[in-house]
């Protein structure tokens, strides 16, 4: 009998244990679904003993798989809905939709708009005529100037 043919429970939860300590290690890599793969692995021998080595290696290499791409599936999808919802970082961005109103207006059609808290550059979307406490809604950024249209009230 070889010595891979051998492999206990034990050497399955030291391989599973081992890879969760490398995630730990060495950020940035991927082994946290293997290391799970590895203690379920474990458990199918605890429970089926009789099962091959490669039998075994088979199943921990599905699990691994099925593990890893699920993970990836769920976190891509979290990553799109979060990158639409949020804007961190780009507070003009997370101003669309916003309304406010004309603070100050200028011949060339560009002022400032006041929306909560703060101040903006805006500018007419169709070059409408702005007044000064009109209501404006943002409806695009171009570099740090809001692109409002008026809003009927």
């Amino acid at each position: 009998m070889e010595w891979f043919e051998t492999w206990t429970v034990w050497h399955w939860l030291i391989l599973g244990f081992a890879l969760l300590i490398a995630e730990l290690a060495l950020p940035g890599i991927f082994l946290l679904w293997w290391g799970l793969a590895a203690i379920a692995v474990a458990g199918v021998m605890k429970c089926f003993p009789d099962f091959s080595l490669a039998s075994l290696g088979i199943i921990y290499a599905i699990l691994a798989t099925l593990l890893s791409l699920g993970w990836w599936k769920y976190q891509h999808q979290k990553d799109l809905s979060d990158e639409k919802r949020s804007h961190l970082n780009q507070r003009d961005h997370a101003m669309l939709g916003s309304v406010g109103f004309v603070q100050e207006i200028h011949d060339n059609g560009i002022g400032r708009g006041h929306f909560g808290d703060t101040t903006w550059r805006i500018q007419s979307a169709q070059h409408d005529k702005l007044c000064v406490g009109d209501s404006i809604q943002v409806l695009s950024v171009q570099g740090i100037t809001l692109i409002v249209q008026k809003v009927n009230q």
